[in-house]
Formats: C-alpha cells, structure tokens, sequence
C-alpha cells in the first residue's frame, strides 16, 4: 500500500501557520485597524488539531519502538527549523543569540508545549488499551 500525503492537512498547517503569524504583526496594523491581528489562538488550536490527528495517523509504523528513539525523531524533524527560524528572527532583529533561544526555543512557548505534547501523546498510547485509543468496543 503505497502512503498518500493528504494534502487537506497541509493545507490547514499552512493556514494555522498564516493565522499565528498574522496575529503577531499588530504593530504592521496600528495606523489601520488592530483587529486584523487575529486569529492566533485559532491557528495554534487549528495546528495541534491536525499535529495530533497525524501522530494517531502514524501510530502503527511506530509500534514497538522505544520512547527515546520515537522522540528524537520528532525532535529530529522539529528543530532545524527553530535553528533556522531563531538565527534569522535574531538576525533581523538584531538580537543576541542565545543558547535558550537556539536549543531551546527560548522565546517560543509553542515549541515546548509540543515537545510536551509528544511525551504525554507516547505515554498514553502505551498506557491505554487499543480499543479505548481506537473506540473499539
């Protein structure tokens, strides 16, 4: 069985991705009108949607692998793009670049509240029995 992206769900991460950035730009917004700064809190729940719809999408490819190997390949994925996105935010800005920045994601909460999402989301599915994870009966 050949694997289909479903091209629907990046379609909504880039959505999600657009409404947090735009809500971050309301200082582009002030001599027009603030209110189009919105909709962040609706893309951050928009973007953990589809992020945990995925993780359950890909459960079965994970089976039996162990919780270290599982999370680094999620950090794996995640974090070139935070070394990417905090050296040229810091570069633009003219900030310093910081060790918590850059490894941690200093200034984005949204990375460690993933990061924490990936841990619970491992422990429950090892944690609960199949039929309560898949609504069997």
């Amino acid at each position: 069985m050949s694997k289909k992206r479903l091209y629907s769900l990046d379609m909504m991460k880039f959505m999600a991705a657009l409404m947090i950035t735009n809500s971050h730009f309301q200082p582009l917004y002030e001599g027009v009108n603030t209110t189009f700064a919105t909709f962040g809190v609706q893309g951050n729940a928009l973007f953990f949607f589809v992020a945990g719809y995925l993780l359950m999408m890909g459960l079965e490819k994970h089976k039996g692998v162990s919780f270290i190997n599982w999370f680094k390949s999620k950090i794996r994925r995640l974090w070139p793009a935070v070394f990417i996105w905090v050296i040229v935010t810091n570069l633009i800005w003219d900030a310093p670049l910081t060790f918590d920045k850059l490894i941690l994601g200093g200034d984005y909460w949204f990375l460690q509240t993933i990061v924490v999402y990936y841990a619970l989301f491992y422990l429950l599915i090892k944690v609960l029995p199949a039929k309560c994870r898949f609504g069997g009966g």
